[in-house]
């Protein structure tokens, strides 16, 4: 891992000192550019494009979109963009508004006529609009979990899913990936197509996006970023996506150029001539807020008031100024863009790393826009997060083996002492029934026991006669796995965090 180099220091201390006029986009990527220059190395793989309306005026991309074979990251290398996803979706869900294919003003009732849901909850009263600005008062973290890291889940269960694993909340705007899913599900059931296919009809062709999917399976896999968590000695890799995970909320993969045509339609405020995406298009899906967030102390990504929300982007204030965004976290990958309409600029930044290069998706595009609006900070803002990610860096290498080694300490897990035969390891194997989608496989291979739910998987080490510690990545929490016998001394039953699984 490395910081900055001593030359790219001194870069980066002439940045802070010296007053520099970025009144135009172009002054500020030039800016930004010898910023991210002043650093000797962003690991595993780092990439920035910046653009206003008919110009990219960067586009950068840095390090290895694998660790362990170096393949270079480009500007063309699809980058998992995680809640992203929710930008392109609302777009193209204005389209179907616009077109008549699925009215946005229609309540949920209309489709799903007998969801029954315990307590206060009328669907004839909730919009698939208010789906979309996270304003339907329903929560299924169940649900959005199974979608986002196990598996899909019929259509037709998903009213049934949320009748059994949902629950009324309090009105009022939370974000979620709930609403996003739910109308996926309505989408696929209206009209017999999947939202993957729409997305491409109505968003990625019309914009010429070549290198942007909503189906991993559509990309080279060689061409693909593996998600890279750090494991203490060096980088843990995972693979990218499969596409049963690739749900609504969470699930395109775009490059920074292609994230370079989406900014430059909405500074535009149209799409290309043909392309079908209109200006009353852009008004309805990106710039009008639908909602008060509440948020208006600064409690978000970017550090700012944000007070509404439209269909998939954050509707900030920046010193009088709007500033609309939205920012994609997931395991192993960090992400955000943002523009803003007054400056004709906007910008993205991908990381395929959550706990390094991570921290500067968010910093790098926080400075742009420092850099474009004169702010009086922007060069100590420069200066702090340069160090900022050279100390946290140092601490992560440091630390995270200690924490680690902390968790593994605890009482429960009784020293580890226990070291079974692949005999023995061979009678914990077979499916673990909870329900549907639920369900759990154990698998003995090469590497030891293996719990998969779906697409979700998890090592398991044995810690003492029927205890195992669950892991999906190292140096993460350890998740309890308890294992239960009857009087025959029989496996029966699976204790896994609050749930219990029965043996097929």
């Amino acid at each position: 891992m490395r910081f900055l180099s001593p030359l790219a220091a001194a870069t980066v201390a002439l940045l802070t000192t010296t007053a520099v006029q970025a009144e135009t986009p172009q002054a500020a990527a030039e800016r930004l550019n010898a910023f991210l220059d002043g650093f000797d190395g962003i690991e595993p793989g780092y990439a920035v494009v910046v653009v206003s309306a008919d110009e990219v005026l960067m586009n950068r991309a840095d390090g290895m979109r694998r660790a362990s074979t170096g393949a270079p990251m480009t500007p063309d290398t699809p980058q998992y963009i995680a809640s992203q996803t929710k930008s392109l979706v609302g777009l193209m869900a204005a389209r179907l508004d616009a077109e008549g294919i699925l009215p946005l003003d229609t309540p949920i009732s209309d489709y799903w006529p007998g969801l029954d849901m315990d307590g206060d909850f009328d669907p004839s009263a909730w919009t698939l609009r208010q789906l979309l600005s996270h304003q339907v008062p329903l929560s299924s973290p169940l649900v959005t979990t199974i979608l986002a890291s196990s598996q899909p889940i019929a259509v037709a269960d998903m009213p049934v899913m949320l009748e059994r694993h949902g629950e009324v909340r309090r009105p009022g705007f939370e974000y979620d990936n709930l609403g996003y899913n739910i109308y996926a599900a309505i989408l696929e059931a209206h009209t017999g197509r999947p939202w993957q296919d729409w997305l491409l009809e109505t968003v990625f062709d019309p914009l010429g996006l070549d290198n942007t999917s909503a189906r991993t399976s559509d990309l080279p896999a060689d061409e693909l970023p593996w998600r890279h968590t750090w494991a203490g000695d060096g980088w843990h890799e995972m693979p990218p996506k499969p596409d049963g995970t690739m749900q609504s909320a969470g699930g395109v993969y775009m490059s920074s150029s292609d994230t370079g045509r989406l900014l430059q339609t909405v500074l535009r405020g149209e799409g290309p001539a043909g392309s079908g995406i209109t200006a009353s298009i852009i008004d309805a899906g990106v710039m009008t807020s639908y909602v008060e967030t509440g948020m208006n102390d600064g409690n978000n990504p970017m550090g700012m008031p944000c007070p509404g929300y439209s269909l998939g982007w954050s509707v900030c204030d920046l010193n009088g100024e709007a500033l609309y965004f939205h920012s994609g976290f997931y395991a192993g990958v960090r992400s955000m863009m943002a523009f803003m309409p007054s400056r004709g600029a906007g910008i993205a930044a991908y990381s395929n790393s959550d706990d390094m290069t991570g921290f500067l998706t968010t910093a790098t595009v926080r400075l742009y826009f420092q850099y474009l609006t004169d702010d009086p900070e922007a060069g100590a803002n420069t200066a702090y997060v340069s160090g900022q990610y050279a100390s946290q860096v140092a601490r992560n290498r440091e630390e995270l083996p200690r924490q680690y080694a902390s968790l593994r300490e605890h009482e429960r897990w009784q020293g580890w002492q226990w070291q079974p035969s692949r005999d023995e390891l061979a009678a914990y194997t077979g499916a673990w029934r909870l329900g549907p989608y639920l369900d759990v496989e154990i698998r003995l291979e090469d590497s030891g026991l293996i719990a998969y739910w779906g697409a979700y998987t998890m090592m398991l080490e044995p810690a003492a006669p029927d205890l195992f510690g669950g892991q999906e990545t190292p140096m993460n929490r350890i998740s309890v796995f308890q294992f239960e016998r009857d009087e025959q001394g029989e496996l029966v039953g699976l204790q896994w965090g609050s749930d219990y699984y029965t043996r097929d």
